[in-house]
């Protein structure tokens, strides 16, 4: 079972009241609430990571593309119009 540490978090009053409103009213400790929000912006972020590097990855790949495809056109003796 993976071991858990403790982190002391400053939270304004708002966040605090908004906080125990959702965990009260799952009938959920505070820390799980948090635990879970920490988990879900980290898997976010981590999406959105991939999702940068595949906009990279395709326009990198795009001009790869329209190079090979001016090579084609070239070998077959075809003219571009």
């Amino acid at each position: 079972m993976e071991e858990n540490r403790r982190v002391v978090v400053r939270l304004p009053h708002r966040l605090i009241d908004a906080l125990d409103a959702v965990a009260g009213g799952e009938g959920r400790p505070r820390s799980d609430v948090i635990r879970e929000s920490v988990e879900f912006y980290l898997a976010e972020q981590k999406r959105l990571q991939l999702r940068q590097q595949l906009i990279a990855g395709y326009q990198e790949l795009g001009f790869l593309n329209a190079a090979l495809a001016e090579e084609q056109w070239d070998l077959a003796g075809l003219g571009r119009e």
